[in-house]
């Protein structure tokens, strides 16, 4: 039963990443988004999975939640820096 509210509670989590990310690729920009709010997201995800790793070692419904969060910031990255460097 636990893991099964672990699951559904880090699929939410996992997608709340998505839209935002989807949004960066569609409009090839991130405008309108902090980098200072993106960089501490991504500290906090880093420093989770360090953690759970450390305490817990391989969970998986937790680690889906990290990597998803991972790869929509790795999203949200690349459009901040294509973005500065264009001047926007």
């Amino acid at each position: 039963m636990a893991d099964s509210i672990g699951w559904i509670g880090s699929i939410a989590f996992a997608l709340c990443g998505l839209p935002q990310a989807w949004e960066c690729y569609r409009n090839r920009s991130a405008r309108g988004i902090s980098p200072a709010f993106a960089a501490l997201w991504l500290t906090g995800e880093i420093c989770y999975v360090i953690s759970v790793l450390m305490k817990f070692g391989w969970v998986t419904w937790m680690m889906f939640n990290y990597v998803a969060n991972i790869l929509s910031l790795t999203v949200i990255f690349f459009y901040l820096w294509k973005d500065r460097r264009a001047g926007a």
